[in-house]
């Protein structure tokens, strides 16, 4: 299954990220997402998925969305085959003033190209169980619930696996 198409939005730039777009996408997880990492675990994921760790500009070059994804080898979500290489949604926040513009539907597209030219066969996330926004955009995208995870989240609340083929 083909990614649904992802246009982005007129005004807006996605891009890899770099070295230097760190201090902001740290900013951006921080005041829009509950769940944290520390700096290190940013600078290890873009080091080691450089190609699936991107960014979003809006007019004058300011970030305003990311989405951070690394690429694994496991037990398949979807599918048969025995070991795969899959995809991690490992972070995805876009700025409460750029929402529902498409933002977030083109992230995941291009976060999903990239992991596929990777060699992933599929993606997954976890996602809080109330998030509905998120699980709606999600499902629109092709994702669906795979499990759920008891108080996978600091705060107690329990998360879906949610996953899609990326094969065509």
């Amino acid at each position: 299954m083909e990614p649904s198409s992802g246009a982005v939005p007129e005004g807006y730039l996605i891009r890899r990220a770099t070295r230097d777009d760190l201090p902001e996408v740290i900013r951006l997880n921080r005041e829009n997402l509950p769940e944290n990492y520390s700096e290190d675990f940013f600078e290890d994921v873009l080091e080691s998925n450089p190609d699936s760790f991107l960014v979003a500009e809006g007019d004058g070059g300011r970030l305003v969305g990311y989405i951070m994804c690394r690429v694994e080898v496991g037990f398949p979500l979807v599918g048969r085959s025995p070991i795969t290489r899959k995809g991690h949604v490992i972070s995805i926040a876009v700025d409460p003033g750029h929402r529902r513009r498409g933002l977030g539907t083109a992230l995941m597209t291009e976060g999903m190209r990239a992991l596929r030219a990777r060699g992933c066969s599929e993606v997954y996330l976890e996602v809080r169980v109330s998030n509905e926004p998120a699980i709606s955009l999600y499902r629109r995208l092709g994702f669906r619930p795979v499990r759920r995870i008891p108080g996978y989240y600091r705060d107690g609340e329990d998360a879906f696996v949610m996953a899609r083929s990326l094969r065509p």
